[in-house]
């Protein structure tokens, strides 16, 4: 089955998703990891990079979220989705979190790899 422009359905395509915004303060942090899970749940090679308050993602919430989802938990279950691996944008590696996931890998990258990365992504999506 072809979609419009040529791709086909069932082809991997590579997404490059990159969460800038602060967990709790608007939805679209939580569009952000919804698209990830999508794009995981339908097969696609996805790369998430968190970047600025985005970055408080991988931080459990201070307070219960009330009425919402707690999306702490939805990162730490990145893997179930084939995502082994999120990136943190930062200058300096030692920023980078250690221990807080078991399956999850948490790499930096930098301004230079990140122009890297959005290069070689056929879809990138912002929040």
């Amino acid at each position: 089955m072809t979609a419009k422009g040529g791709l086909v359905l069932t082809d991997t395509c590579t997404w490059l998703i990159r969460i800038q915004t602060a967990p709790y303060v608007s939805p679209k942090a939580a569009m952000g990891i919804d698209a990830t899970l999508a794009c995981g749940a339908f097969g696609q090679s996805v790369t998430l990079v968190l970047e600025g308050p985005g970055v408080e993602l991988l931080s459990p919430p201070k307070e219960p979220v009330d009425g919402g989802r707690n999306l702490f938990k939805l990162i730490a279950s990145l893997p179930l989705y084939d995502i082994e691996q999120v990136y943190l944008r930062t200058e300096n590696p030692s920023d980078v979190p250690t221990g807080e996931f078991a399956t999850l890998k948490i790499l930096p990258v930098t301004s230079g790899e990140l122009a890297s990365l959005i290069a070689n992504s056929r879809h990138v999506l912002s929040f």
